[in-house]
């Protein structure tokens, strides 16, 4: 279905167009002159414009192109007459996506308009690859738990479903973030874009265009009109990752889309249509925080239609071991060599530690054992934990006149930071992503410990 911008003078012919459009199953408004269609494109933004180029106060291609900027996200195409061909090599050069010769014909109205919405389709999906947070759609996700199987046959219950609002609740590090993805690949929107937004990585004053794009000028470093996520998952699905970091200016606005299916650009005027799923992730008790009056009420009911919790890895040991050889063979061309495995000691390290960090720490403590290991078989010794591996290796400074088993936490970044930079020959950027930082946050570090790095 398109939102349709019927610009034609003729009252019968408008009509007919109308009903037409209509039975096709789209939506459609009218303008009898241009003046009207100037209105409409302030409140609105069409996904398709049919412009009649002979109309009472004026010229349709001169009202084209006084109003290009606001139609470059609609596929407009003009309605000429016979004899009008320099009118029609015109509105090419302007940018029309094409053009019909009256009188219309109804199965070559519809074949265009149904090419026209294929075209912008097609042309916003392939921004949205270059510009989103999209990733690889193939999860693979690890199950062997009875939990977490469950957890996943009830997400895909919904992922094929119409349900359009899915939160996902769960400690960092639990899976979410591959949760959502897989709930998007198996959907029937699936062959759209999927648009991932990170709510607390995001500045404050950022946040807003991200989600829902900004015109040109609407803040000193709006250089160009930009699509938010939003618009760019038209048709897919939007991930909000850490939804309830949101403020509460924020969180009215989204309540207004999901709400509505529409929105406006930062310092535009003209509502946008959209149709995505929206799945929110969350470490955080949004019901506490409504009491706490941080979060909406109205928004949290409205995030909360279909809730599915993700359990910790503390809770699903079944997984552990299956996912730590799903990473030993994933990670495994990213350090340049192969392995057999784990040996049965590492296999029982990893069963006997709690994993607060969850399934992310489990990938990260995996990946810096395949660069420390230099047999086919990774060692227990390989496998650095916070809780084991941290105590037994770092350097243990006297506190007080005693040794507890405890070491400052300064002194346990310090050996990290150390030891990441050995590992990789002081590469900085690998040393940051074994620490899970980024490499302005290693410089700092290094600088920080006086530790000399390339």
């Amino acid at each position: 279905m398109a939102l349709i911008l019927l610009v034609e003078d003729e009252k019968l012919l408008r009509w007919a167009l109308t009903e037409q459009l209509k039975r096709a199953g789209h939506a459609v408004d009218d303008a009898a002159d241009l003046a009207a269609a100037a209105r409409y494109l302030e409140q609105r933004q069409p996904d398709v414009m049919l412009l009649d180029l002979s109309l009472p106060d004026g010229h349709g291609l001169d009202f084209y192109e006084t109003h290009v900027s606001r139609l470059e996200d609609t596929a407009t195409i003009v309605m000429t007459a016979v004899g009008q061909v320099e009118d029609a090599v015109r509105a090419m050069k302007l940018g029309a996506l094409d053009f019909l010769t009256k009188p219309v014909n109804q199965q070559d109205l519809l074949a265009q308009i149904e090419r026209s919405v294929s075209v912008r389709s097609d042309r916003l999906e392939a921004e949205a690859a270059r510009r989103s947070r999209e990733r690889d759609l193939k999860t693979d996700l690890v199950s062997e738990s009875a939990q977490f199987r469950r957890v996943v046959e009830i997400a895909e219950d919904v992922a094929r479903s119409d349900v359009d609002t899915v939160l996902l609740l769960g400690a960092s590090g639990t899976g979410k973030n591959v949760l959502a993805r897989h709930v998007h690949a198996i959907s029937k929107r699936s062959g759209k874009p999927l648009v991932e937004v990170s709510c607390a990585s995001i500045p404050d004053n950022l946040i807003e265009s991200e989600l829902l794009g900004h015109e040109r000028g609407a803040f000193t470093d709006a250089k160009t009109t930009r699509r938010g996520a939003f618009e760019l998952a038209d048709g897919g699905t939007v991930v909000l990752d850490e939804v309830g970091e949101l403020k509460l200016e924020l969180q009215a606005k989204l309540l207004h889309v999901l709400e509505e299916r529409r929105l406006r650009r930062v310092g535009g005027s003209r509502e946008i249509f959209v149709d995505v799923r929206v799945i929110s992730l969350t470490n955080r008790d949004l019901a506490k925080m409504v009491r706490d009056g941080s979060f909406r009420e109205d928004l949290f009911y409205r995030l909360n239609i279909f809730p599915i919790a993700v359990p910790p890895l503390r809770d699903r040991v079944e997984d552990i071991l299956p996912l730590a050889r799903h990473f030993v063979a994933m990670l495994q061309p990213k350090v340049g060599r192969s392995f057999e495995g784990l040996t049965r000691d590492a296999e029982n390290r990893l069963l006997s530690y709690s994993w607060p960090g969850n399934v992310r720490e489990l990938r990260n403590v995996i990946e810096r054992a395949l660069i420390l290991e230099r047999g086919k078989k990774l060692q227990a010794d390989a496998l650095i934990l916070d809780q084991v591996g941290l105590e037994a290796n770092a350097p243990e400074p006297e506190l007080g006149g005693s040794s507890v088993g405890i070491v400052p936490l300064e002194a346990l970044e310090r050996e990290m930071v150390t030891r990441a930079m050995k590992a990789t020959g002081e590469n900085q950027t690998r040393a940051a992503e074994i620490l899970g930082v980024t490499r302005d946050q290693l410089r700092y570090r290094l600088k920080k410990f006086d530790i000399r790095g390339d």
